[in-house]
């Protein structure tokens, strides 16, 4: 090539890519819940094609049938869980590791559950044997994971 070193070639490729990549990165910003759902995320059996956290004001849907305001939601013909970034659980697991991790994880599970098909009843069943696997695995305090099983089991 044209005394040309093909080290020196393959350097100066490497660095327009390095720095195109870098570019990029620059002007994306970073999310600010990515740790958090990332933490959910491996603790769940499988994991969602996908997770977007949405503003409660853009939100498809903020409140449930009966008025009350959800965490996530689904929307037929999309592979996606959308978590609400005013949710509370969200907002915890904000914080650092710990129970509410869990508690999202369970969230994320119901949400796959409709987008497999269930109906409200089966996604909450199989949110409530997602939670009594930790709880008997020991990921959670016995007394505040019995109390939030007895909660999940009040719904209607």
């Amino acid at each position: 090539m044209l005394g040309v070193d093909p080290r020196s070639l393959a350097v100066g490729w490497f660095l327009v890519v390095i720095s195109i990549a870098s570019l990029g990165a620059e002007k994306r910003a970073p999310d600010p819940y990515a740790e958090t759902i990332k933490r959910a995320l491996e603790l769940l059996p499988r994991q969602p094609s996908q997770v977007l956290v949405v503003d409660a004001t853009r939100a498809a849907r903020a409140a449930d049938a009966h008025g009350r305001r959800v965490q996530a939601f689904v929307r037929h013909g999309e592979n996606v869980v959308y978590l609400i970034a005013q949710g509370d659980t969200l907002q915890r697991g904000q914080k650092g590791a710990g129970v509410f991790d869990y508690v999202l994880a369970t969230i994320i599970w119901h949400e796959m559950a409709h987008l497999a098909g269930a109906g409200e009843r089966e996604a909450q069943r199989q949110e409530e044997v997602l939670w009594a696997q930790y709880l008997a695995a020991g990921h959670v305090d016995t007394r505040r994971g019995l109390n939030y099983l007895a909660l999940l089991r009040k719904r209607q």
